[in-house]
């Protein structure tokens, strides 16, 4: 839980970061989830115009859905601010980025018992005003080093490719694997 003073913090660097980002080009334009004028009906109606125009064309469809498991509670906190870095952001912007994240403790409670305070290692905090945004440009290079189409909303993405013969599909392949990898 982060404080009102921390909140209204995260909304002034929100506002100042997603416009210094999409005049740099973030998020990508597959993505559709928490970005301005994109919604689950952009994304629903690209993906059904790239299908129906790839059946039109003769082509057969492969599709793969996915969605990644607890996607903002996984996210590494140095990997995160290395691509922030990579994004052109820096200097105090970048330290409090880095203080909003890895200064955060947490503890369980079951009942009145708690557990100790941890060290929290990876993760946006949920619930604040930039965890969006920070998941977003942690997922932003995946469409980059896809060979097929892919549309996503936050954590959820689908990845196609049209069918013309047997082989065709060993890319779509390949594209899950590297999301494996990845």
């Amino acid at each position: 839980m982060t404080s009102v003073p921390c909140k209204i913090m995260e909304n002034i660097i929100k506002e100042g970061l997603s416009k210094y980002l999409l005049t740099n080009g973030a998020p990508c334009r597959e993505q559709h989830g928490f970005t301005s004028g994109r919604s689950c009906l952009t994304n629903l109606l690209e993906t059904f115009e790239s299908w129906t125009k790839a059946l039109d064309e003769g082509y057969g469809l492969d599709v793969v859905y996915l969605d990644y498991r607890k996607a903002f509670d996984s996210v590494p906190h140095g990997r995160l601010l290395k691509k922030l870095k990579g994004m052109g952001i820096n200097g105090k912007l970048l330290l409090w980025l880095e203080d909003f994240l890895v200064s955060r403790l947490m503890k369980v409670g079951i009942r009145g018992i708690y557990s100790q305070l941890q060290a929290v290692l990876s993760g946006v905090p949920q619930g604040s005003m930039l965890a969006p945004l920070l998941f977003l440009l942690f997922i932003n290079e995946l469409p980059s080093w896809i060979m097929n189409e892919m549309r996503m909303f936050a954590d959820d993405t689908k990845l196609w490719c049209g069918i013309n013969k047997d082989s065709d599909g060993a890319t779509l392949q390949q594209d899950n694997d590297y999301l494996t990898t990845w």
